[in-house]
């Protein structure tokens, strides 16, 4: 059978409490030292968080990559949005034809439909 475990307690009242209990904060371990950024610092952190950091959107790879490209040849990042412009055109205006073919054809299916359920009701 179980040993029986007497439990009690004492009752502080609030005003005994600093009297009774050392209520200071204290460390553990002594706090790190605060440094200044540095570009070590960065590479360590960015090392550190590598697979935590998105692929793209804000604060992302992509983000750091375009920035950094922009530094590195400013000159090919220039060249690069003036080639990419007629692509992006070509893009919405493929995006505008498919919408309205995709518009045409759920006329064409709301025709069918009309004339199938007319047939077969007629």
């Amino acid at each position: 059978m179980a040993e029986k475990v007497k439990l009690t307690h004492t009752v502080v009242k609030q005003a005994e409490l600093k009297e009774v209990i050392d209520t200071s904060f204290s460390y553990f371990l002594d706090p790190a030292p605060i440094t200044n950024d540095t570009v070590e610092e960065l590479f360590r952190l960015y090392d550190k968080l590598y697979l935590k950091i998105p692929a793209t959107g804000d604060n992302s790879h992509q983000y750091l990559i375009e920035k950094s490209t922009f530094l590195y040849n400013p000159a090919e990042t220039e060249t690069t949005n003036i080639q990419l412009a007629p692509l992006q055109a070509e893009i919405a205006d493929l995006r505008t034809r498919l919408l309205q073919a995709n518009e045409e054809i759920t006329a064409l299916t709301t025709q069918i439909t009309a004339l199938t359920s007319a047939n077969l009701n007629g």
